[in-house]
């Protein structure tokens, strides 16, 4: 009873963990570019009791959290008409500069024009541009398919900008987030990839378009239900663990 009673409070605190879980991704359900994630989980070491007849009895000792999985299938794209919204269209991340000058990547292409006239994210963030990619103010930015980026000067000749490059790697679920839409990589995820969009496996862009969150609710609230009713169960063998032990404790000669 007492195995019942530590191996049902594993169970509850996975489930919690669970929830936890589901609660982020549908918090993330109208949050561009999120990948939702899921919680996977392992079985406890196993004690081996033996009977009279001499055959193995393994009793369980609960459950693990083993790891956070996320989901990079595509989100729906929606067009918005605003120039400086940019989708990828298939595999790949955007490339952005944090405050430490180290590489961070994102599918958000939300982005704004500074007061430098580089690209940056909602967050501040510049993405990297090769060629440069400074927008003289007011001018009307161009986003090819394939990254390169142009605007028309005062005479209405068309100016290069530079070229956007996207990246990718060999196991993207591996990379790690660390909010505002950005990942970076680990030694699961592999090292980025750096590629021309439409080339070597990477999507195209698409502008005027941003990619949503790859959430569906419906799903969510299933897993929400089946997560809250497995922590019920989980609780009720506590409860019953319990009885039972108080029956043992009362027991009298």
């Amino acid at each position: 009873m007492i195995r019942a009673l530590w191996a049902a409070a594993t169970g509850m605190l996975a489930q919690q963990l669970n929830v936890d879980n589901t609660a982020n991704n549908l918090a993330n359900v109208n949050t561009n570019g999120f990948k939702k994630s899921r919680v996977e989980f392992q079985d406890l070491m196993y004690e081996s009791l033996r009977s009279s007849g001499g055959q193995a009895v393994e009793v369980g000792y609960g459950v693990k959290p083993a790891a956070t999985t996320r989901n990079f299938s595509q989100g729906n794209i929606e067009e918005t008409g605003q120039p400086l919204d940019v989708a990828i269209l298939g595999d790949g991340f955007f490339q952005v500069l944090l405050p430490d000058n180290q590489t961070a990547y994102t599918r958000d292409g939300s982005f704004k024009v500074d007061a430098s006239g580089r690209l940056v994210t909602a967050g501040g963030l510049a993405l990297v541009v090769d060629g440069g990619g400074t927008i003289p103010a007011g001018a009307e930015l161009q986003i090819a398919a394939n990254g390169e980026l142009s605007y028309r000067d005062a005479k209405g000749q068309s100016v290069a900008a530079g070229k956007i490059r996207l990246a990718n790697f060999t196991n993207p679920a591996g990379l790690e987030a660390i909010g505002q839409n950005l990942y970076r990589p680990t030694e699961t995820s592999g090292q980025a990839t750096p590629g021309d969009p439409g080339q070597g496996g990477l999507g195209t862009l698409q502008q005027r378009y941003l990619e949503r969150s790859n959430v569906q609710v419906v799903e969510e609230m299933v897993n929400l239900i089946v997560a809250q009713r497995a922590y019920e169960l989980s609780a009720k063998v506590v409860q019953a663990a319990d009885e039972m032990l108080g029956q043992a404790n009362n027991l009298r000669r």
